[in-house]
């Protein structure tokens, strides 16, 4: 027996009905789409259907028109009908445009992350390179202050006194 569809919190998560989907949303379009067609056509020809009626072929040619769009109206087996191939045929259509598979959906998200992963690959290749040149400053300075303090620690052993030296230097008075 199947279970009802669990989010990821584990509440039950109740499932969109066919008009709250990508592809309802597609099928009203179409839908409305084709009540301004049927509209607009019944206005444009309504004088020859009128005429066509007039004869007695034309009578029943409309009559069994009409018949076949009642049953198919009033029907359930054929409403079911109508509406799978029409959800059907929306989905198909939706799906030239959109991913609305679930694994086609968990395989773009894969692509995605993978294309992350790339990317945070090469960031972290940059920081490291960072870090080493840092590190490599730091070793440079701390030679540096080495040697620095050797040459103090020298002149201090020989007696040379701490001068400052400025570029403004002071004339003697």
């Amino acid at each position: 027996m199947a279970t009802p569809a669990q989010d990821f919190s584990g509440n039950l998560a109740k499932p969109k009905s066919f008009w709250g989907r990508p592809e309802g949303k597609t099928g009203l379009l179409f839908l409305i789409a084709i009540l301004a067609g049927l509209g607009f056509v019944l206005v444009t020809f309504l004088p020859q259907i009128l005429a066509f009626t007039q004869s007695l072929l034309g009578l029943v040619v409309t009559l069994l028109a009409l018949g076949a769009i009642i049953y198919m109206v009033l029907d359930p087996k054929m409403r079911t009908l109508v509406s799978y191939m029409y959800k059907s045929a929306m989905r198909a259509l939706t799906g030239m445009f959109i991913t609305i598979d679930p694994i086609g959906i968990l395989k773009n998200y894969v692509e995605d992350l993978e294309d992350n992963l790339r990317k945070m690959g090469e960031q972290i290749g940059i920081l490291r390179g960072q870090i080493r040149k840092l590190k490599t400053i730091q070793e440079e300075n701390e030679k540096e202050m080495d040697y620095n303090l050797k040459l103090a620690q020298k002149a201090r052993e020989q007696g040379v006194e701490n001068k400052c030296y400025s570029p403004v230097a002071r004339l003697p008075d």
